[in-house]
């Protein structure tokens, strides 16, 4: 392009845009053609500014030692401003902006200009034409300036383009840890603040703006997260699927929550998950969504989907509990029992999301009958036992809230000791059945169902129950992992971080429930004001820790609480676990801290029985699981910020037992 304008002699000029390649490949070639000096002066006569007394101004501006570089780039400045102020004018119209983005468009090939195209397209993404749009594509650091609106406008017409850019947030999403960390709360503080927060990480908004309302782009960032669930099998997804509605929801996108069939069901989960928050209403309006809708155009692929999300399922999980415990006191004559089929058959078909997109079934799975018939009985008779044990104790769930408010713990916590605690849910003479433990190893239901139910044993310190489960939870983790060959021993333990076994694809939810209820569990020991106490009281105070060999004859592995031996069980195998005995072994050290601060002397009230022996327990222990459990090469700074947490935490009075690289040659390496 040329732009016309008059010259000194009152004729019209044609001065050649002298910018890019094109512009320096012109200066060299008037430079070529005649000697260079007089080939400058005629330039700056031909190209100079045009303004009178220009000649006079460039002697003054050199006298005060301006460049001439620096009074064409205040002039580049001056001229840019006024560009920006015409193209922000609201006043012009469509047929002007067009002519100017046609003037300005290979301003779009060099760096400090082409904001000034961007902006104008900006404003009116339709003024895309197939030249701007091919310059657009072929330069990635100019696509990657672009407005997210122009983005839009390029994917409409480029669906390859589009997922090449929403593949790589898809896949951070899933791979965000803190998201992870959030989504594996199952109750809790922690999980009512996860679920009200976890929609704030940048990595979700990225999604959710580059979808903007629009219902094309909306549709195929759904295509792409079921892809990638075939691929990944990721509890994520469904999050993220759930929470694509809420934000069209939020934004009011009437067109996606007018075709997208399942944002009824969505939105009304959503709402309960945000309050955590289930009761019989949102369920009967759930049913009353499955009523409506016409059997021959059922989308289980999405349905499925959106249930997979492990905010849904443990949801539905304690509500099932709540439901089971309003039952139990009167089991015999209730009418609630149908109560359960809807919420059992809604975690059902989230977790059979993997399969049903995969194999692009077309029905929901049915809910196996041992459920109701077998293991809802047995949960019943456990929470018998529960609450009968609670009445006797005199505590109450510590994090269960009531008219909105938390509900007061009537035992102090010092005041009871591990043994009476332990007792009053052991001396019951319940415990796990042949029956119950082969349904427990088959159904993530029943197993959704019981990590409910042991959360809360523990926020009503009831460590009796955990006695009576944990072994058994132990032994069968492997089994329903698909991966209990695959453990390695002690013997093979070293120095060196042992890899985790690989998880079948189809597991990976299982997996990811594991650990969710590892983390849920070290959170409420945390949380419930005293049970670290009652844990560490329950410690044996015969073992020498100071002849400790750290191999298969460790003290950790002669420690029968059944508590550490979940964790060593589990941690062997799961990385997470890893990361959560250590955060249990920070707050306990902070705990022996606390009780250090307090003094040691007569009537100083020590909870602690033997304050020496939880030292050396956290020392022996530190370097266990530095030694024998596994690591994560993806989550190493995870861990290592965990290990190093426990150091902080450690106090000066541990002495040779404090937690230092000093004294720890296995945790060292994670202390670095």
């Amino acid at each position: 392009m040329r732009e016309t304008e008059n010259g000194r002699d009152g004729q019209q000029r044609q001065h050649p845009y002298l910018v890019g390649a094109a512009g320096r490949e012109k200066i060299k070639q008037l430079m070529s053609l005649g000697k260079p000096r007089q080939a400058i002066l005629e330039f700056s006569s031909d190209n100079g500014l045009e303004i009178p007394a220009a000649q006079t101004i460039y002697r003054l501006l050199d006298s005060l030692d301006h460049t001439r570089w620096s009074i064409h780039n205040s002039v580049l400045e001056a001229t840019v401003l006024a560009a920006q102020a015409q193209i922000q004018n609201s006043n012009m119209t469509m047929e002007e902006r067009a002519r100017l983005l046609n003037n300005i468009k290979p301003y779009l090939t060099i760096r400090n200009l082409q904001h000034l195209p961007l902006m104008l397209i900006a404003k009116n993404p339709t003024l895309i034409t197939p030249d701007i749009r091919d310059m657009i594509r072929s330069d990635p650091d100019l696509y990657n300036s672009c407005a997210i609106k122009i983005k839009q406008e390029l994917w409409r017409h480029d669906e390859m383009l589009f997922r090449q850019s929403m593949l790589p947030l898809i896949l951070d999403y899933i791979n965000n840890e803190q998201l992870a960390d959030m989504s594996r709360e199952i109750s809790g503080n922690r999980a009512r603040e996860s679920a009200r927060d976890h929609r704030n990480n940048s990595a979700f908004n990225e999604i959710a703006l580059a979808v903007d309302g629009d219902i094309r782009l909306y549709m195929l960032t759904l295509g792409i997260i079921r892809e990638e669930l075939v691929k990944t099998n990721s509890p994520s997804l469904g999050v993220l699927r759930m929470d694509l509605v809420s934000a069209m929801y939020n934004n009011n996108a009437i067109d996606i929550i007018r075709d997208d069939i399942c944002s009824p069901v969505a939105r009304l989960l959503d709402l309960s998950v945000v309050k955590q928050a289930m009761d019989e209403t949102r369920v009967q309006e759930i049913q009353g969504y499955f009523d409506g809708i016409d059997s021959d155009v059922v989308p289980f692929s999405e349905i499925s989907l959106i249930f997979s999300s492990p905010y849904t399922r443990h949801l539905f999980a304690r509500y099932i509990l709540c439901t089971l415990e309003e039952i139990a006191p009167n089991a015999e004559v209730s009418t609630r029992y149908d109560d359960l089929s809807l919420p059992g058959a809604i975690i059902t078909i989230g977790l059979s999301a993997f399969a049903t997109i995969k194999d692009d079934l077309q029905k929901f799975p049915s809910l196996d009958r041992r459920i109701s018939r077998e293991f809802y009985q047995t949960m019943i008779e456990f929470i018998r036992a529960s609450q009968r044990r609670d009445q006797s104790v005199g505590v109450h769930d510590q994090h269960q809230s009531g008219n909105g408010r938390s509900r007061p713990h009537r035992a102090g916590s010092f005041s009871v000791s591990a043994a009476a605690l332990a007792s009053v849910s052991e001396e019951s003479g319940l415990c796990p059945m042949a029956g119950d433990i082969a349904i427990l190893s088959e159904l993530e239901l029943a197993r959704q169902v019981l990590y409910a139910y042991l959360l809360k044993r523990v926020a009503s310190l009831d460590l009796g129950m955990l006695n009576v489960w944990l072994p058994e939870l132990g032994r069968m983790v492997p089994v329903f992992l698909g991966i209990s060959g695959e453990i390695s021993s002690d013997a093979d333990a070293g120095s060196d971080s042992l890899s985790a076994p690989s998880v079948a694809l189809n597991l990976r939810v299982f997996a990811f429930e594991v650990d969710a209820f590892v983390q849920s569990l070290v959170t409420h020991v945390i949380e419930t004001k005293g049970m670290a106490t009652v844990i560490l009281n329950s410690l044996p105070s015969d073992i020498d820790f100071d002849s400790d060999s750290n191999g298969e004859q460790s003290c950790i592995n002669k420690i029968q609480t059944p508590l550490v031996q979940f964790l060593n069980q589990v941690a062997r195998i799961r990385h997470c676990a890893h990361e959560q005995v250590i955060r249990f072994l920070a707050h306990c050290t902070a705990v022996v801290a606390a009780e250090f601060s307090l003094g040691s002397g007569p009537g100083t009230g020590s909870a602690l029985a033997n304050k020496e022996s939880v030292i050396c327990f956290i020392h022996a222990y530190t370097e266990y699981a530095a030694a024998h459990f596994v690591v994560d090469p993806p989550y190493i700074n995870s861990l290592k910020h965990h290990y190093r947490e426990l150091s902080q935490a450690s106090f000066e009075q541990a002495f040779k037992y404090r937690v230092c690289q000093t004294n720890c040659p296995n945790a060292s390496q994670f202390l670095k």
